[in-house]
């Protein structure tokens, strides 16, 4: 029977018997003394102590058993060597004290790497200049691409080799105190070189890559400046001419529209909005809400084109006031106008008409002279007879004045056409007035009634939400011949849907009157046929 104690070698507790405990004790005791005086002895004594760890658990693991015996650490010490080692030099440190190559474990190398250390790691594992495991690498991922996904995933198994003992086992080198020597010279004498080296080149080699930067930096930093103030200056000019462009424009739409502007263009959707009285109050409060705000651009680029400061705080304060009553006539005159529409009003007006068997719509696409027409083109009324229409295509005043257009069967056996006209304005008889200067023209001539395209207003009267509903009724079984062009008036019939299949846009479509409203022509007499 033999007394244990239990040991603890870098956080791994062990049973040990005493006898092998005092074995382990003078050989560590050696270990320390040969390498008390070496550069971070600490470290390689720590390693040491983890080799002889794993080498511990390894053993007790293959034989089945908990305490470690002196044959044990006789064997393990051995294979790890002892310090008088350190005086005989091998021929072949890659080969243990048995003769045998020691076994090689497949680690990533940190040290030697240009991504993740995977191509140096096998490398040493196949015994292999790193750089031609690259070049396969490569030559594979070009030519299959499967050299990237390959290198990903081994760079997610292998481990990397971090420390000493790792390092050894990577490289096939026996893990006993004479390679830990040797692995320590080594990098020992690596960073040495690194330092002379650096020594010998830091200074210089530090002042010129200084110099480089800060001159490459200071350029760099030049031309940018320049280049950011040629571009602001280019913005500045631009800006310059633009606004004086602008102010330009914005001073002669003033003058034209207070004192040149005829009555003829007031009547455009949306200035026909505006009182005759409250026209040049409101152009002038839009002149200053746009003039301010353009001058105050153009004085801003000037000063950062020029760094030069060109109005003063009272003019600033001036342009403000400005601005502000510009911004006080608008409130006031627009609520003014928005208070015209608070009330409407309605009247209707029916035409009768020639009957007529067939009946032909058409749209009139040209515009009726006004009174202010014929002044402006000096027509004589005996001489036209209210007869000049001017096309109207290319000046289209907006959906403000179209009409609404319908067809409705007669319900009294008559033919007519009932004009319901709506106006609003500031109370019911305000509306009304509005409504009745409202006018709207139709023509029959024998079977042809011609609908103009837009309603007009009379005696300047300003848009007060006009609008004008017509409604054509006829008898029973009267057929009506249409323009396609009133598709876009008519609203509750689809003009479209009653034509022979690829007609042309001029063919007009045809329709009969019934007794459940009009029915398209062509089915009728498909009908027709069919019963017959």
């Amino acid at each position: 029977m033999n007394k244990t104690i239990i040991i603890n070698i870098n956080g791994m507790v062990f049973h040990i018997e005493e006898d092998a405990y005092e074995v382990l004790r003078a050989y560590m005791t050696d270990v320390k003394r040969h390498f008390a005086y070496t550069a971070d002895s600490e470290e390689i004594v720590t390693d040491i102590e983890n080799r002889l760890a794993e080498m511990f658990n390894e053993r007790l693991a293959e034989q089945n058993k908990q305490v470690i015996v002196v044959q044990d650490v006789t064997e393990i010490t051995a294979r790890m060597g002892s310090a008088n080692d350190f005086d005989v030099q091998d021929e072949d440190s890659s080969y243990n004290t048995s003769g045998f190559r020691a076994e090689r474990k497949l680690y990533r190398d940190t040290d030697d790497r240009i991504i993740g250390g995977v191509c140096s790691g096998l490398g040493h594992y196949f015994d292999m200049e790193a750089k031609w495991i690259r070049v396969i690498t490569l030559i594979i991922t070009l030519l299959w691409g499967t050299g990237l996904i390959v290198y990903i995933i081994l760079w997610i198994v292998m481990p990397a080799a971090k420390t000493r003992t790792e390092k050894m086992a990577m490289k096939g080198e026996p893990i006993n105190l004479q390679n830990f020597k040797k692995n320590f010279d080594e990098e020992l004498e690596a960073v040495r070189g690194n330092l002379n080296d650096l020594h010998n080149s830091a200074k210089p080699g530090i002042r010129r890559t200084g110099d480089f930067f800060s001159e490459f930096f200071r350029n760099t930093g030049d031309v940018i400046g320049k280049v950011v103030v040629l571009f602001v200056k280019i913005i500045g000019g631009i800006i310059i001419f633009s606004g004086v462009m602008s102010l330009f424009f914005l001073v002669m739409g003033l003058i034209f529209a207070v004192g040149f502007w005829d009555t003829t263009g007031f009547q455009v959707f949306p200035i026909n909005v505006i009182n005759p009285e409250y026209r040049n109050p409101i152009f002038f409060s839009a002149f200053l809400l746009l003039l301010i705000p353009l001058i105050a651009l153009v004085l801003f680029a000037i000063r950062v084109l020029f760094n030069r400061k060109v109005i003063t705080r009272t003019g600033s304060f001036a342009l403000l006031i400005l601005w502000i009553t510009g911004l006080g006539m608008a409130v006031f005159y627009g609520s003014k106008v928005g208070s015209e529409f608070q009330e409407d009003a309605r009247f209707e007006q029916t035409t009768a008409l020639k009957p007529e068997p067939v009946l032909y719509i058409r749209q009139n696409s040209a515009k009726f002279l006004t009174h202010e027409d014929s002044l402006r083109y000096d027509i004589a009324k005996d001489r036209f007879a209210g007869r000049i229409l001017i096309d109207d295509e290319d000046n289209e005043i907006g959906m403000a004045t179209k009409f609404d257009f319908y067809i409705e069967k007669s319900t009294d056996g008559t033919y007519s056409v009932t004009k319901e006209i709506t106006a609003r304005g500031r109370n019911f008889e305000a509306a009304l007035k509005a409504a009745q200067k409202t006018l709207y023209r139709f023509v029959q001539a024998d079977s042809v009634i011609t609908f103009d395209k837009y309603f007009y207003l009379s005696d300047n009267t300003p848009y007060r939400g006009h609008e004008v509903k017509v409604i054509l009724r006829v008898p029973e079984n009267t057929k009506l011949v249409i323009d396609r062009e009133l598709n876009g008036r008519l609203h509750n019939y689809n003009l479209d849907e009653c034509v022979p299949s690829e007609s042309k846009w001029e063919t007009p479509s045809q329709w009969i009157m019934t007794t459940d409203g009009m029915t398209c022509a062509i089915d009728s007499l498909r009908k027709k046929r069919e019963a017959e």
